[in-house]
């Protein structure tokens, strides 16, 4: 079954990029948690574009869950913007439905592991989701209906595709890219923002 494979064959890599994440450290500042945002924002702005540019056919709601929305208004809502920001280019692949499922299964995934985080932030920096916290709040009370209809999808248009070993291979590339871009990036992004607010 593609989700047991998905669940046990991402496993490693999930976990490289929850030990990056300093988001549910109690001691976690503001000005950090607006760096993370900006991170993110710098990889999901440029890969949800290539997603918007792929078609299922109308098979998957794609427009009615995307995250870069989410991002700008959290950063607004901490006085934060992406102007002048790097957008990663180190990208997963996207050319097939198999690639796109793959990468779409780490996201969604996200969106309700995410969750969990958002109690976090709530508790340690008092941010709701409409303060600073939507992107990490996900679909709302809609979170966990969405991530069931998306496991449904998954499985059925995978079954039809039997493509499993590159949906597999998509969402290692995804997490992997995403590392990536967290380690690579989060010390000039920390440089460059203590200088920024330094200067107000």
């Amino acid at each position: 079954m593609i989700l047991q494979r998905l669940r046990s064959e991402t496993a490693s890599q999930h976990a490289a990029i929850e030990s990056q994440m300093p988001l549910l450290d109690p001691e976690m500042s503001r000005l950090t948690y607006i760096h993370l945002l900006q991170l993110f924002w710098g990889y999901y702005s440029p890969l949800e574009e290539r997603l918007r540019s792929q078609s299922f056919e109308g098979r998957y709601p794609w427009s009615d869950r995307e995250k870069t929305p989410r991002l700008i208004s959290d950063l607004r809502a901490l006085g934060a913007t992406t102007n002048g920001l790097a957008r990663c280019e180190n990208l997963p692949c996207l050319d097939s439905p198999a690639e796109i499922l793959g990468c779409l299964y780490v996201i969604e995934g996200a969106s309700l592991g995410g969750q969990i985080i958002a109690k976090h932030l709530h508790a340690n920096l008092g941010l709701t989701p409409e303060t600073g916290a939507s992107f990490f709040s996900g679909y709302g009370v809609n979170t966990g209906p969405y991530w069931l209809a998306f496991r449904t999808f998954l499985s059925e248009f995978s079954a039809s595709l039997e493509q499993d070993d590159q949906i597999v291979v998509s969402a290692n590339a995804t997490f992997q890219t995403l590392a990536d871009w967290l380690s690579q990036n989060q010390p000039t992004l920390l440089k460059h923002s203590l200088a920024t607010h330094a200067a107000l």
